[in-house]
């Protein structure tokens, strides 16, 4: 029993902490999300001539970094 949990922690400390910490985020995720299948575009023009081709509508995701007190619209 002792021999086990030795090698257990002595495993542990083996792995590179970074790698470690990947597979325990990897481990969290859901395995199948239905958004990280779509086939996302970087460029609008690119999605919206896709859109016309498979007759599929568009969402537009648009981020804009401002402070959550700026008055501007």
């Amino acid at each position: 029993m002792m021999n086990t949990l030795l090698a257990a922690g002595l495993l542990c400390f083996a792995q590179d902490p970074a790698e470690q910490l990947k597979a325990e985020i990897e481990a969290l995720k859901a395995p199948k999300v239905a958004w990280r299948e779509i086939p996302w575009k970087s460029c609008l023009f690119e999605g919206l001539r896709e859109s016309r081709e498979k007759n599929k509508p568009v969402l537009l995701w648009v981020f804009i970094d401002r402070p959550v007190d700026d008055a501007r619209c």
